[in-house]
């Protein structure tokens, strides 16, 4: 996949069928969107290709502080993994907020994407103070050169699926839900760390990654979780949080315990899917209480996956 990155001056050669959004999740909706312009691109003889944005700065978001389902990195990998051809992540500056929506269509869909088809939903907006809309596309559609094809909604439970649906349920640990609207399960990658070293002594030996910031994590607590590493699955019991018990700093951490594992992985890429809230995370009075809870955590974990 050609990854376009860090410019706003770019020229696809060569016709592309795309579409566009933030893709933040890219959940079942978003994945629908994607394969449409897959299906399109085949058709035309062109290649497919996704238009989002690098980042929605703090200043000029409408929730600052605002965290993402997805990092930039993990939202790269997945599309890749979908087939896409061409991924533009474009700069989001107050001058590009600032962008007439028809001179959008003029430089961005027509001349540097070289569109022939376009691939939304039918609330996608952009420009100007959200003034482009699905009806400018379709009548600006013959003159700038391209078929609109506008992708009816996905919907779980009589409610459209959207990625604040999945930020709703994730930031209440409903795992189950978040994983049936992201089409996949809800995961973390990160390269794996040395942590304390506690779970070697109760013979519990842990793998921890630190999320990056800006990651939206479900609530602190443990999961039962596989975990994806060197194209092998484990299954396990995940802690994300702080470990008040061994730890005084409030710096989050994803640490599993991976059941029938004991290896030196440091260094490691690694990708933990959260299956199933468990329980909140807890401070117990001495390590252990805790070694106690932890073999309660896997065995729940175990019944969960029948193993």
């Amino acid at each position: 996949m050609r990854y376009i990155h860090d410019t706003d001056k770019f020229t696809i050669e060569g016709a592309t069928v795309v579409t566009l959004g933030k893709f933040d999740g890219v959940h079942k909706g978003h994945q629908k969107l994607l394969a449409t312009v897959r299906d399109k691109a085949s058709g035309y003889g062109a290649m497919s290709a996704a238009f989002t944005f690098d980042h929605i700065p703090v200043s000029l978001s409408k929730t600052p502080g605002q965290s993402y389902i997805m990092t930039n990195a993990e939202r790269r990998s997945f599309i890749e993994s979908l087939g896409i051809d061409i991924l533009v992540e474009y700069p989001f500056t107050s001058e590009f907020m600032n962008t007439e929506p028809e001179v959008f269509v003029e430089d961005i869909i027509r001349k540097s994407l070289k569109a022939v088809c376009v691939v939304v939903g039918p609330d996608y907006t952009f420009g100007k103070g959200g003034r482009g809309n699905v009806q400018m596309l379709a009548d600006m559609a013959d003159e700038a050169g391209f078929e609109l094809v506008v992708v009816p909604k996905e919907c779980y439970e009589e409610r459209e699926i959207s990625s604040t649906f999945v930020r709703e349920e994730l930031q209440v640990g409903h795992m189950e839900t978040v994983n049936m609207l992201l089409a996949r399960p809800y995961s973390v990658n990160g390269v794996i760390a040395k942590g304390s070293q506690i779970g070697r002594t109760m013979n519990l030996p842990t793998i921890n990654i630190y999320p990056p910031a800006g990651k939206l994590l479900p609530p602190n607590g443990v999961y039962a979780s596989v975990t994806i590493l060197g194209g092998k699955s484990f299954y396990g019991v995940t802690n994300v949080g702080i470990k008040p018990t061994v730890k005084d700093n409030a710096e989050i951490s994803v640490e599993t315990f991976l059941f029938d594992f004991d290896e030196d992985v440091y260094g490691v890429n690694v990708e933990v899917q959260l299956r199933h809230f468990q329980r909140p995370e807890m401070k117990f009075d001495n390590i252990e209480a805790l070694h106690k809870q932890i073999d309660a955590d896997a065995q729940f974990a175990r019944q969960l996956f029948m193993i």
